[in-house]
């Protein structure tokens, strides 16, 4: 049944000329297997490790063809649902302070807790529970969906941590928390991790630092489950895939410079419609979509669950600068799309057969970046892909399978896409 849906999918795209704009020249090469439910990875800049996070409340890294732990905290992590070890974030500064940033789901309190790790020296590849803080802890609902996780410091910005908060779950955000300035859920946050102890200081230039209906860590407003977002490392343009509820998925835009205060209009709207369900509505200021897309069945659907993902920086795809990919994780499709300077799609395709095909990767759970640009897909099942340069006909080294419980990496890191 899934097969013969993504063909009816896949049918309609072509009708809707997704097919007549040629895929970029890319190849998916496969980096690693066998990572436990893996959802993310990244690394700090010019840094040539790779940091992957496992749901269950492990940090590995892989250098030198090897993966040890970096980090285990999975007695404390709750992964019931969509809980777990969901974001992990390097300081700008990392290479000479070796401080790290976590977001996980507390299995005592079912909070969202953010926690700042030091390593001494940076290069080392373990680090020391020890030197743990916790930065905040934000009460959390009972729901065991919609926990956001992703965190990140836009660029040339080095003491203000984004996080992104997703509306607590369950269906229809119940308590409209992501319309409610009093409640973080929902919400983007911006706060000043600078200091060196416990917790965290409010920027002076946040949105609603004067405001007294709505809490002044809050950068922006109306997001239903942020779970992946990005700055663009070149510009500092900030890029967010909010997933739906039943009908459409999104992708929200704020360029550089921008002094946030959005709001993106869940649980009013869905995507560029007002939602249905008896919730749905409208008010003034609210921001759109730059991008939204129906839901499987509907013509113009690409999936069920949009997986936000990175304008592309890196150093070896020139035709692949400055585009947009993004993704899908129920139908583990990925895309890419150019863009005007408000963010509005000036052209997509589908990357899926060339980046995906043959990779044994399920479940897109994530983008991420490397230390130098470079884009990888994560796979809820544990795989690893760089993002690559068509190898022009020439065969793909072999996949093996995978062995659960055992890592192998497949490439070398210096140059994950050259021929094994």
């Amino acid at each position: 049944m899934k097969n013969l849906q993504h063909l009816r999918v896949g049918l309609v795209a072509c009708a809707l000329a997704w097919c007549a704009v040629p895929a970029l020249a890319l190849d998916g090469r496969v980096v690693a297997t066998g990572f436990d439910e893996s959802l993310y990875l990244t690394a700090p800049k010019g840094d040539g490790r790779l940091f992957v996070v496992e749901k269950g409340g492990l940090i590995r890294v892989i250098k030198n063809g090897k993966t040890t732990t970096f980090l285990n905290i999975s007695s404390r992590v709750g992964t019931a649902g969509e809980r777990g070890l969901l974001g992990l974030a390097f300081d700008p500064d990392y290479a000479t302070n070796g401080r790290f940033y976590i977001d996980f789901t507390s299995a005592s309190t079912g909070a969202t807790t953010i926690e700042r790790y030091t390593v001494s020296p940076p290069t080392a590849n373990k680090a020391d529970p020890a030197t743990r803080q916790q930065i905040i802890s934000i009460t959390q609902e009972t729901f065991d969906n919609h926990k956001g996780g992703w965190l990140g410091f836009r660029p040339g910005d080095k003491k203000n941590l984004y996080i992104s908060l997703g509306d607590g779950g369950d269906g229809y955000d119940p308590h409209n928390n992501a319309q409610n300035g009093q409640v973080l859920l929902g919400k983007m946050l911006r706060i000043d991790v600078s200091g060196t102890g416990t917790g965290y200081k409010i920027p002076p230039d946040n949105p609603f630092v004067n405001s007294s209906s709505v809490k002044h860590e809050i950068w922006a407003l109306g997001l239903r489950n942020t779970f992946r977002a990005s700055f663009d490392r070149k510009t500092g343009a900030f890029w967010l895939g909010d997933v739906g509820q039943d009908t459409r998925e999104e992708i929200d835009f704020e360029p550089a410079g921008d002094h946030g205060g959005h709001n993106y209009g869940w649980r009013l709207r869905e995507g560029k419609i007002q939602t249905p369900g008896g919730v749905g509505g409208d008010k003034p200021g609210l921001t759109g979509p730059v991008f939204d897309y129906p839901h499987l069945g509907n013509q113009g659907s690409l999936g069920n669950c949009v997986t936000g993902g990175y304008v592309y920086r890196g150093p070896s795809i020139p035709d692949a600068n400055g585009r947009y990919f993004f993704g899908d994780c129920v139908s583990d499709r990925a895309f890419s799309m150019s863009f005007n300077a408000d963010g509005t799609p000036i052209e997509r395709r589908e990357e899926t057969s060339a980046l995906l095909g043959g990779s044994g990767l399920s479940t897109l759970a994530s983008f991420g970046e490397d230390g130098k640009g470079r884009l990888y897909v994560v796979g809820f099942n544990g795989t690893v892909i760089a993002m690559c340069p068509s190898s022009q006909g020439q065969a793909k080294p072999p996949v093996p399978a995978a062995v659960p419980g055992q890592v192998q990496v497949l490439a070398d890191l210096a140059d994950p896409c050259a021929a094994q």
